[in-house]
């Protein structure tokens, strides 16, 4: 890690003594250094300071009246604003319990008075340079936070590309058997009802031959809309290629004629309100998951589905088949 310590022209100390001898020398030896020095004789009067301005770093005295530096420290350390701020200790008070309770309460070092220049400008650059490092590396992890983040957001906006068709937004071949597949496997387990829902948009040729393309696929937009419309958030809803569409519905009893009868419903709705050059018309065909049949399969019951719309696509709008 490459660590640049900040100019001390820029480097804001704070004294907090009670005594003003004490206040003007280290003041002085910090000057000497070119640090921005910020005094203050009083436990209280240091706090308001430190909250309105914060400081790069603070001296602090510990026998005071009022507030001894015990307590003040302690409230720094509360404190969002000011608890990563470092404190250096200076007191005359030798006692390792004294040194114990400075270190506790989250002083960064402890300088015994009566001291020494060269020791307070080791200590304070000391601690300085280890503030620096710390605030790299949090910058560092966050950076790093951020990189991961952005790296699965556009992991997962390419999995959601790779599973979704592009022209209706719908579950595309892949995404359907991905999805379902989990799906029926927990349905299985749980003894959940399910069925594979096959259907198709009928007469998209003629759309395509008679009023091109882009009205083609514009119909195709317009059913999956419809089954948007009709089936639950919860059901999977893809789009299979070209017409087709394929639907897995689990949690849910029903019919292939209530299926029909909802999604007939929707789509004389749109025919009605709809000022379109076509008329939408779908082909349904619903097979139930059999699971007393250990083989079978999605791709099994997606293709008996299939076979059960192209039955009812030849007899529209009487019984729809069912398995």
């Amino acid at each position: 890690m490459t660590t640049l310590l900040k100019p001390t022209s820029e480097t804001h100390i704070l004294i907090v003594d009670d005594n003003p001898d004490n206040v003007r020398l280290l003041a002085k030896i910090l000057e000497s250094q070119s640090f921005i020095v910020r005094k203050s004789l009083s436990g209280r009067m240091a706090l308001q300071g430190v909250y309105r301005d914060p400081p790069d770093l603070i001296l602090l005295d510990i026998n005071m009246p009022e507030m001894n530096g015990f307590e003040v420290c302690q409230q720094l350390k509360n404190s969002e604003k000011s608890a990563s701020i470092p404190v250096i200790f200076i007191s005359a008070l030798e006692r390792i319990e004294d040194k114990v309770q400075a270190f506790e309460l989250g002083g960064g070092d402890y300088i015994t008075k009566p001291f020494q220049e060269q020791e307070v400008l080791m200590r304070v650059k000391n601690q300085l340079l280890i503030q620096q490092q710390h605030q790299q590396l949090l910058e560092q992890n966050k950076r790093l936070e951020r990189e991961i983040q952005e790296r699965l957001k556009a992991e997962a906006e390419v999995r959601q590309l790779s599973l979704t068709d592009e022209l209706t937004g719908l579950y595309n071949r892949r995404g359907f058997f991905v999805l379902a597949e989990q799906q029926m496997k927990i349905a299985r387990r749980t003894k959940l009802y399910c069925c594979i829902v096959f259907t198709d948009l009928d007469g998209l040729k003629k759309i395509n031959d008679t009023l091109g393309h882009e009205m083609g696929d514009r119909a195709i937009i317009n059913a999956a809309q419809i089954l948007k419309q009709t089936f639950r958030d919860a059901d999977i809803i893809a789009r299979l290629g070209g017409d087709e569409f394929a639907l897995f519905i689990s949690g849910a009893d029903g019919t292939s004629q209530d299926f029909y009868r909802r999604l007939k419903a929707n789509i004389d709705e749109f025919n009605h309100h709809q000022n379109q050059a076509y008329k939408l018309s779908m082909s349904i065909g619903v097979q139930t998951c059999d699971f007393n049949n250990n083989q079978f399969s999605l791709a099994e019951g997606l293709a008996l589905a299939d076979q059960l719309m192209y039955e009812h696509k030849k007899n529209k709008y009487s019984q729809v088949p069912t398995s």
